[in-house]
């Protein structure tokens, strides 16, 4: 008896000891959640980067003309304010910029143009600065941050037609025809921001503006409606802080 107890005590013993190192070789550490970056808060930055675009004339004179389209391109730098608030990994923000810019182009013309005569040698653009209001909306990975964004699109633009030779009308010269505006549209794009730490940014980002058109006399003694349409791309780094 003495003995049946024994090997059934040594049995048992045996057993646990085996359960225990097979739940010792198979047991695996919980994986630890990663940590979600906190991007709620108030940004600095500046930016920099390179803009292309068409521009379109037309004018109402009989016959009209078509449009003359072409290109300008350039570089902008300049400012960056916003805020972000979090919710969970969704990101929404606000985000405003103001930009010198030095964007032109220009198109001959020369007479005729389209089958047609005119007195218009050249036609010149000029974007002098640029500044955007825009909404953002991000999905948060971490350090990384790709979003999209939309708003509105201010410019200061200069249009102007230069002559082949000078309008004389009552006793005026009309050497050229030369408009200075603010231009208002609206601009769409997205990009991804990075944090290098907790608190410095870089970003990459693309943005589409439209300024749609604007009109002017070109003056006596025509008075016809010159009428310009403006739309850029641009490219841009940031460089960014945020405030804790």
């Amino acid at each position: 008896m003495k003995k049946l107890f024994a090997t059934l005590a040594a049995t048992t013993a045996l057993v646990s000891a085996a359960s225990a190192a097979d739940l010792a070789a198979h047991y695996t550490k919980a994986p630890v959640a990663a940590p979600i970056t906190d991007w709620t808060g108030v940004y600095l930055g500046v930016s920099a980067g390179g803009v292309w675009g068409t521009n379109e004339w037309s004018s109402d004179e009989s016959p009209p003309y078509r449009p003359g389209s072409y290109n300008t391109s350039g570089w902008t730098a300049g400012g960056i304010v916003g805020a972000n608030i979090q919710v969970r990994n969704t990101v929404l923000g606000v985000e405003f910029d103001g930009n010198w810019a030095d964007v032109s182009g220009s198109k001959t013309i020369g007479t005729p143009f389209n089958g047609l005569g005119n007195n218009i040698a050249s036609i010149d653009n000029k974007i002098d600065w640029t500044a955007h209001a825009r909404a953002r909306l991000g999905y948060s990975f971490g350090n990384w941050l790709p979003f999209v964004a939309g708003g509105a699109a201010i410019a200061g633009v200069h249009d102007k037609l230069n002559l082949i030779a000078p309008v004389v009308f009552n006793g005026a010269v009309y050497p050229a025809y030369s408009n200075s505006a603010t231009r208002v549209g609206f601009t769409v794009g997205g990009g991804i921001d990075f944090k290098v730490t907790p608190n410095v940014i870089v970003r990459g980002e693309y943005l589409y503006d439209n300024f749609g058109n604007t009109t002017g006399r070109l003056g006596a003694p025509t008075f016809n409606t010159e009428a310009f349409t403006l739309d850029t791309h641009t490219v841009r780094a940031a460089l960014m802080y945020k405030f804790d």
